[in-house]
């Protein structure tokens, strides 16, 4: 089916194209159009379904209406639910969002940017992969607004909306702690962003304050792959050891989550009775389970319209950059029967 163009709207009326134009993009009383013909114009357009050329219009005005979302990782059920709160936060500013996912890969971001920028969009909401430093400092020179999500490069100067990762990975470790476990493990991924690091850092602390010396025999650093049989061999380990068995471990992100449970499962382990389980993020997998898995839920409805509102007020500003902010969120433990301990008088 052929698109509707100005020129048919014209033909249509009896008018010039630059007429239509004008009326469309509501120059009409400037140009001493008459309030009657504006409306035929308007009404035509509406009953042929006529949809503007965004990067034409974009071209004209230098504004497309378009924000740029490019997310670490379309596989984490978190990444997902993020973006699609992004969404709907910009749609109610009149923005559309054009989704990337970067695959944890720096060059792949690279490529991504450069893309989004030749695309004229307006703005960029951001989740940078490790490495991507280099990109970040060079969009900053770009003056092209950005906000960074989730994680941020500390000694860049940056718009960011994260979450306390440290007070929330050491509230997850002191429940476990809470609830008599001994031996907790901490499985995480071969990453150099600082969330996975606070992340660490939380877990470690957790248990220096209970007088609990963090094991590195317990933390397992697996390859960002995410290889099943990774996963099996190293909760294989944690639980069958001749030198230190854990009895609780603690996921630092849901897909990391998942990949453990299914493992633990393929063992024939139970949760919690052989190994209780705390996870990043809250899937909806997690509230399903056999038992329902306890979560360190991030907030994500927030995120979305923090990110979202942060880059709106550059956008608003007329170009003129405002001082950075970064805005850290709480995240909320959300206690399940997988990290509970029953006891029995």
């Amino acid at each position: 089916m052929k698109k509707t163009s100005l020129n048919d709207i014209a033909v249509r009326l009896g008018v010039s194209k630059t007429l239509v134009s004008l009326v469309l993009n509501g120059k009409g009383r400037k140009h001493r159009i008459s309030e009657e013909v504006c409306k035929k114009v308007i009404a035509v357009a509406k009953e042929l379904n006529y949809q503007p050329n965004q990067i034409a219009k974009g071209l004209r005005t230098g504004k497309t209406n378009t924000i740029g979302l490019i997310i670490a990782d379309i596989a984490n059920p978190f990444f997902g639910k993020l973006g699609r709160e992004i969404e709907k936060e910009a749609s109610k500013h009149g923005y559309r969002v054009m989704f990337c996912s970067s695959d944890e890969n720096a060059e792949n971001f690279r490529l991504q940017l450069e893309m989004l920028q030749q695309g004229q969009v307006d703005g960029l909401i951001i989740s940078p992969p490790a490495g991507s430093e280099q990109q970040i400092k060079k969009l900053e020179k770009s003056k092209l607004p950005y906000v960074l999500i989730d994680r941020y490069f500390p000694e860049i100067e940056s718009n960011a909306i994260v979450i306390d990762n440290f007070q929330a990975a050491y509230d997850a470790t002191k429940h476990l702690i809470d609830q008599g476990y001994q031996n907790i493990a901490c499985i995480t991924v071969n990453n150099t962003l600082n969330n996975m690091r606070q992340r660490l850092e939380g877990y470690k602390k957790a248990l220096q304050d209970a007088q609990q010396n963090p094991d590195e025999r317990l933390i397992k650093i697996m390859p960002f792959s995410h290889e099943k049989d990774d996963f099996e061999a190293a909760i294989k380990q944690l639980a069958f050891s001749d030198e230190i068995k854990a009895d609780a471990i603690f996921f630092t992100t849901s897909k990391v989550g998942i990949m453990g449970l299914e493992s633990i499962h393929s063992l024939g382990l139970n949760i919690p009775d052989d190994m209780a389980v705390v996870s990043f993020d809250d899937p909806d997998a997690f509230r399903i389970s056999n038992p329902p898995v306890t979560a360190v839920a991030q907030p994500l409805k927030e995120i979305g319209s923090q990110s979202v509102k942060l880059l709106m007020d550059w956008l608003n500003s007329k170009g003129r950059k405002k001082e950075t902010e970064k805005i850290v969120l709480n995240a909320e433990l959300r206690i399940r029967k997988s990290s509970v301990r029953i006891f029995f008088s």
